[in-house]
């Protein structure tokens, strides 16, 4: 077995998606003392992760490139980089670069360059190294961090931050009977499985948020002139981003709502003021963002999980918008009669000859409908660790070094991201960042969310290392 001993002042991180590459950037750009800095991560590129891996030029960020910068007080440095490099990249900016949404591979490249150029410039003779391995265990005792890869090395650290993003689950019951089916995709963003689908006459959506835009843009992109199905449990419906201003800061009244029917509540008086004076709602969850951790936080965990299986949907269709050129596509689509979506929920499917048939519960009862093709774009993520087959988590798991957050979302935290031990200890050394704090922060998926995240925790490790001046 191989040791990897990394000097004093150290810092490894778990996983190299958007989430820890942004930590490490952060970390390189604010320390004031040497520095080195290990990711474990298995994919070749740095920065990518399962969002900015697609090369699909149709798949957007999602939103204007004006509030994804990395670095907050610069926002414009996202749209220079992207006058810079678009083109070598095969994208050419619009004049209004900064309200464009560019593709997400090229955000992936801007991530990875831009933690290339920290590591290339760190100050004070830190270091970056990026092992590409899967990690498969941790040990974590007050002073010191031992991670174990798949391939045996070993890395110590005083510090280590779990990066891990999303987590994929099995396919649900009713589509295992596809899993080996032609026109079956269970992946909306997989080139091949949609290449297969592009003769077909009609084509059932399951899931009608982000990733069925996605299928649907990859589909348009690839010449597909069929018609789509789009069924969802809810029967909500994507919209498209729109710029408008943050509407008034009405949760600001009083006293945050401590249920969450008091929140319905005041959204939909707000949302009904909003319509009376003639503004654009869209205005509206740009103000109940910012409030989202203390709403989050000070609410028990009744009312946690009473938001997640009632208002969930209409939040995540309401908060995440496809960007305006993505929605373009849905609307000219719909324009051609070539899409209809309604509420559905799915049963099980049957294959007949060259037919996938469905079996759907509508509102007016059970309905067996023919498709030629399936794509599932519910964009599944699996949230409960306990759930969770890959050998690092469950590791983590069985020795006790995290637990389950109460919820079933993600694992336990204190609100500054620093992990929780099985028996209610507080980690000094081990934190996470992004998609594990689920359960602790709620909208701790997006970009704007980790870009706080990252920066507020790496200045929490760089306070550990940086001396006590005395003047």
């Amino acid at each position: 077995m191989r040791i990897d001993r990394i000097p004093h002042h150290s810092v490894a991180i778990v996983g190299g998606g958007f989430a820890g590459a942004l930590i490490a950037l952060k970390l390189l750009e604010r320390t004031e003392v040497p520095l080195a800095i290990t990711i474990v991560e298995r994919r070749e590129e740095l920065g990518r992760g399962v969002a900015y891996s697609t090369t699909d030029p149709v798949h957007l960020v999602n939103g204007p490139a004006e509030i994804f910068s990395l670095y907050p007080e610069d926002p414009g440095h996202l749209s220079r980089w992207l006058v810079e490099n678009g083109p070598a990249n095969g994208w050419v900016p619009p004049a209004e670069v900064g309200s464009s949404s560019p593709p997400r591979h090229l955000y992936g490249t801007y991530v990875r360059d831009e933690l290339a150029r920290a590591g290339a410039t760190a100050r004070l003779g830190s270091t970056l190294r990026h092992i590409r391995a899967s990690a498969s265990a941790l040990v974590a005792t007050p002073h010191r961090i031992r991670i174990t890869t798949a391939d045996g090395t070993t890395v110590e650290a005083d510090e280590a931050v779990l990066a891990l993003g999303v987590f994929q689950p099995r396919l649900p019951a009713a589509e295992r009977a596809l899993a080996r089916h032609a026109r079956f995709a269970a992946n909306p963003w997989d080139g091949d499985a949609l290449e297969r689908l592009t003769g077909c006459e009609e084509i059932l959506l399951i899931g009608s948020s982000l990733s069925m835009v996605d299928a649907v843009a990859s589909m348009e992109a690839r010449g597909y002139r069929g018609r789509y199905r789009v069924i969802s449990r809810r029967g909500q419906f994507v919209e498209g981003r729109r710029t408008v201003d943050a509407a008034r800061d009405f949760l600001a009244d009083g006293p945050l709502p401590a249920t969450a029917r008091e929140l319905l509540s005041r959204v939909k008086a707000e949302r009904r003021a909003i319509s009376a004076a003639g503004a654009d709602w869209q205005g509206l969850p740009l103000a109940i963002r910012p409030h989202i951790p203390s709403l989050w936080q000070g609410a028990s965990d009744r009312e946690r999980l009473r938001f997640t299986r009632h208002l969930r949907a209409f939040w995540d269709v309401t908060a995440h918008r496809s960007a305006p050129e993505s929605h373009t596509t849905i609307e000219t689509v719909i324009a051609e009669d070539r899409l209809a979506y309604g509420r559905a929920r799915l049963l099980g499917f049957a294959v007949e000859g060259d037919q996938i048939v469905a079996q759907l519960g509508t509102r007016t009862g059970i309905e067996n409908a023919r498709f030629d093709g399936v794509i599932d774009c519910r964009g599944h993520q699996l949230h409960d660790w306990r759930q969770i087959a890959d050998p690092f988590v469950k590791s983590l798991l069985a020795n006790g070094e995290v637990r389950p957050h109460s919820t079933g979302y993600g694992i336990d935290a204190t609100s500054e991201g620093d992990l929780i031990n099985e028996e209610g200890r507080v980690h000094r050394n081990l934190s996470a960042i992004g998609h594990p704090l689920r359960g602790v922060a709620w909208e701790s998926s997006s970009i704007t969310e980790q870009r706080a995240q990252a920066i507020a925790l790496a200045d929490r490790i760089l306070a550990k290392f940086t001396p006590i001046r005395i003047a």
